[in-house]
């Protein structure tokens, strides 16, 4: 055993040790009724992320890509269904290849299963009234199946209705939002910023902006290289609730796509917004290769720029996991704040999370807090080990063959093997 393998493996069961003395004081407050739990928990299950990456990354080597299937229950009726009624800034997101859609109440909510726990993306869509209907028509298969439920991204709008059905809620992280109507590259608070666009400039590279419909079957290709090159380097694709994953369907019309030129005129960064209501969602931002510094500010900086041409209200950047913890300390006794901070500090050494607090800062954005909603303080741990690798940040746990469900031999809900053809579903049509 190398010297560097044992070092990691005991600092891997340090933060495990220290999660698991996190996790057992929450357990106290909880029985105790302590007003400060809920800090105490978020600290622990921000420990329990770390341990849990650290441990199986160990057992398994680098962390694998999540399987990706092409499952769907009718998802021309799931993409009517975000068109009419996506409104909020992750809906779009739901159409990811690898989610299953369950319909009811004129709504569609779209999920994952990860071992016992079913994974759902952000929050059900659908009419203003259907949203609870959604959850409780899911519920009810969820109980039949024997899995968690567990939404991960929910918005505060939601969460009185979520809290009428008996669940709770943590939040876990904020979204970076900002108005395109305020945003300027003028005065002095923003110098940085500006300083990075003409850098850029200055080294011979080109910023350009395609809307999909404008993007020929050449460039296409191009982005698609670009594409390869950076899924070659990285071990594994992070993003469930606010990433498309794999393409769903290549190049499409409405979004939008930065894209960065070197001086030798190939393209080395790729960013695209996904449009959803007149809004647009950032995506993906790729790099490729050697890149000056502030070439991701001067792509979104042109994309803002766009979307205060095209008056369009909001552009959400992205999601930072537990930015609230990070902005501010928590409220709460000396004992929360150093249990926080311990959390913080160990996370911050695997998910740069200050790092993306402060990138999106720099575009003066507010924030929105987003939150884990789950069924029982029990179920938590299992709940954010479920949605940790539905992300991607943790290996895939090996599965026995699920239990047929359809009589084909696949469980509704798993990635189908290559080159199989789904069947008919008992919710509805699949689709491709």
């Amino acid at each position: 055993m190398s010297s560097g393998f044992a070092v990691r493996r005991w600092v891997a069961l340090g933060v495990a040790a220290v999660a698991a003395g996190l996790l057992l004081v929450a357990g106290v407050s909880v029985l105790w009724g302590s007003a400060y739990d809920q800090a105490i928990a978020e600290a622990s299950v921000a420990l329990l992320l770390v341990s849990g990456q650290a441990i199986l990354t160990l057992r398994t080597g680098r962390s694998r890509a999540p399987e990706v299937g092409r499952l769907g229950y009718d998802l021309a009726a799931a993409r009517a269904i975000v068109e009419s009624h996506g409104d909020d800034s992750i809906s779009p997101f739901i159409l990811r290849p690898d989610k299953v859609f369950h319909f009811a109440a004129g709504g569609v909510l779209a999920y994952r299963v990860i071992g016992r726990t079913a994974v759902i993306s952000g929050d059900p869509v659908g009419p203003e009234h259907s949203v609870p209907d959604v959850l409780a028509s899911f519920r009810t298969l969820a109980k039949t199946r024997g899995w968690d439920l567990a939404v991960y991204g929910a918005s505060a709008h939601h969460l009185p209705r979520y809290a009428n059905l008996g669940l709770r809620a943590l939040c876990a992280g904020e979204e970076a939002v900002v108005d395109p109507a305020r945003f300027s590259l003028e005065g002095r608070a923003v110098r940085k910023l500006r300083q990075s666009v003409h850098r850029v400039k200055r080294q011979g590279w080109e910023v350009t902006a395609f809307d999909g419909r404008d993007i020929d079957g050449e460039l296409e290709s191009e982005i698609d290289a670009a594409e390869r090159s950076w899924r070659a380097t990285k071990s594994r694709i992070i993003g469930f609730a606010m990433g498309m994953g794999v393409s769903e369907g290549g190049v499409q019309a409405g979004d939008l796509y930065l894209l960065g030129r070197a001086p030798d005129g190939e393209i080395r960064a790729v960013m695209r917004f996904i449009s959803h209501r007149g809004k647009l969602s950032l995506d993906t931002m790729r790099r490729i290769g050697e890149t000056p510094n502030g070439l991701n500010e001067a792509l979104l900086c042109r994309a803002l720029e766009i979307a205060r041409e095209r008056q369009i209200p909001e552009v959400s950047l992205n999601y930072a996991g537990l930015a609230h913890l990070v902005r501010s300390p928590p409220p709460g006794n000396a004992l929360t704040r150093t249990f926080v901070r311990v959390g913080i500090g160990l996370l911050g050494r695997h998910f740069q999370m200050e790092r993306l607090v402060r990138f999106n800062d720099k575009f003066t954005p507010s924030w929105r807090p987003r939150y884990l909603v789950y069924e029982s303080r029990v179920a938590l741990p299992r709940t954010v080990l479920g949605v940790l690798e539905a992300e991607g940040y943790i290996a895939p746990r090996r599965r026995r063959r699920p239990r047929a469900a359809d009589g084909h031999g696949h469980a509704w809900g798993q990635p189908l093997p290559r080159g199989q053809q789904p069947a008919a579903s008992p919710e509805g049509n699949l689709g491709r």
